[in-house]
């Protein structure tokens, strides 16, 4: 047997699990916040343009972060392998951007959404089978309630897809979330075992990616595009006050409690974004068929993040014994 097993993420305390709740629900928040403000960026500037500038942004603020932490003399963590960076900065920064544009510009947002909303159940799969490690079927059947939910949900919202690419939209959505499952799983892999700081390890992965994205934002203003000035200030909140937070606890989250649970928190997104929009008079209130959809999916999360705290204590009471 490979030694798979014994790097699988764990939570080895009640605090350790309290830390998880409150990190997995500020994540869903910030995420839901990424969504808003995105948006509000797109009014002034090209999705080039916006791309590249939330992620170099993004990328200056864990800068200052590591910079900060450096002089504090936390622990810095290797390098990585020059392949396992290419790896990383291509599938989850510079790919996963530029096909989930791709899927958006293509066939709109809801159906490439609906694409989108099968990676946990991808990454989950991929997990057990490179960690040889068998899916609990219960585990597996909340996360298909929950992404169930998540579809119900986003189906009411589909609105003239028919006259959208949908074929290459629903292609650069395959791609963009086999690109993001890749990401996880990967960087859970290369850092498996680590518990320092978090900053050195996505700062390099962030920077590296941020340059197709930067020369996409060239040419996108090179060919007429422009870019209001509040744009730039509406960029460095996205990127400064909402990324570098989202980017630190996501990527805690994929080491402490593995990359299928980090993505499985993303259901919540969609639901979020919707209440979040209606509360502010941007939307109609949800259908009947929406709210039961959200039902599902809190249900199916909360099941697999039960039976990820129960999976601790009987490890906790196997060591004891």
């Amino acid at each position: 047997m490979s030694d798979s097993r014994g790097t699988a993420p764990s939570i080895s305390s009640s605090t350790d699990r309290v830390r998880l709740a409150l990190g997995s629900l500020a994540l869903v928040v910030l995420l839901a916040a990424t969504w808003v403000v995105a948006g509000i960026a797109l009014q002034g500037a090209g999705v080039g343009v916006v791309s590249a500038g939330r992620t170099a942004f993004a990328a200056l603020g864990l800068l200052a972060v590591a910079t900060l932490a450096r002089g504090r003399s936390l622990r810095t963590a290797p390098r990585y392998v020059g392949w396992q960076l290419a790896i990383l900065a291509v599938t989850g920064v510079a790919g996963y951007t530029m096909l989930s544009t791709l899927a958006i510009a293509r066939a709109g947002p809801t159906i490439p959404s609906l694409v989108l909303a099968l990676t946990p159940v991808a990454v989950l799969l991929l997990e057990s089978a490179l960690a040889r490690i068998r899916v609990h079927p219960l585990v597996l059947a909340a996360t298909l309630v929950a992404i169930t939910g998540a579809v119900l949900y986003i189906v009411p919202r589909i609105d003239g897809a028919a006259e959208a690419d949908v074929v290459g939209g629903v292609l650069a959505a395959l791609g963009a979330m086999l690109s993001m499952s890749v990401y996880g799983l990967l960087f859970a892999h290369v850092n498996r075992g680590h518990s320092g700081a978090i900053t050195p390890r996505i700062l390099p992965i962030f920077a590296l990616g941020s340059v197709p994205l930067l020369v996409w934002a060239v040419i996108e203003v090179s060919l007429g595009g422009t870019i209001e000035p509040v744009s730039i200030a509406v960029l460095a909140l996205l990127g400064l006050g909402i990324y570098v937070p989202a980017y630190l606890v996501q990527h805690r989250i994929i080491l402490t409690a593995g990359p299928s649970y980090a993505a499985l928190l993303g259901l919540a997104v969609p639901p979020l974004v919707g209440i979040a929009s209606v509360l502010l008079g941007l939307a109609a209130p949800p259908e009947a068929l929406q709210v039961f959809g959200i039902a599902l999916t809190i249900v199916g999360m909360l099941v697999v993040i039960r039976m990820r705290f129960r999976r601790v204590d009987v490890n906790a009471e196997s060591s004891q014994d």
